[in-house]
């Protein structure tokens, strides 16, 4: 009976709850030197519902184009994020100290503009709920000397 009754409370809230939209906002590049490689990632979330919402984890895999290869440049996670209803924006670091990354970005940095990509998986939690929402984007952004 417990079971069933928890089953129907389940059932209720799932129709109460919108699962969130999580787009890639900008790439910017924060820092380029001889040792590291640094970009600001923001991610616009759309929360629909009239409460806040727990984000248990946010993925995300960056990579930059380097001809037609993709070199990882990290991988992230963010745990524990509280969302308001409504718009946010949430920036996640990405940082890099691979030497070959790096080369890649100075050589880059002669053209003018790098290419980013970036895909990951967003897990909002609602009473036992953890809908995964993906996320990507691929943007060139200019690199300035």
């Amino acid at each position: 009976m417990a079971l069933l009754t928890a089953s129907i409370l389940l059932c209720g809230c799932s129709a109460l709850f919108k699962e969130p939209t999580v787009t890639v906002g900008a790439i910017e590049l924060a820092d380029i030197n001889a040792t590291d490689l640094s970009l600001d990632i923001t991610l616009n979330i759309d929360n629909p519902n009239l409460f806040g919402v727990m984000f248990k984890k946010i993925t995300a895999d960056v990579s930059c184009q380097n001809g037609n290869a993709w070199e990882p440049i990290s991988h992230i996670e963010k745990e524990d994020i509280d969302i308001d209803s409504g718009s946010s924006s949430v920036v996640i670091p990405v940082s890099a100290k691979n030497a070959d990354i790096i080369k890649a970005g100075f050589r880059l940095l002669t053209v003018g503009e790098i290419t980013i990509q970036v895909t990951g998986v967003a897990e909002p939690s609602f009473f036992g709920i953890s809908p995964q929402i993906p996320f990507s984007e691929t943007r060139t952004i200019p690199l300035k000397l």
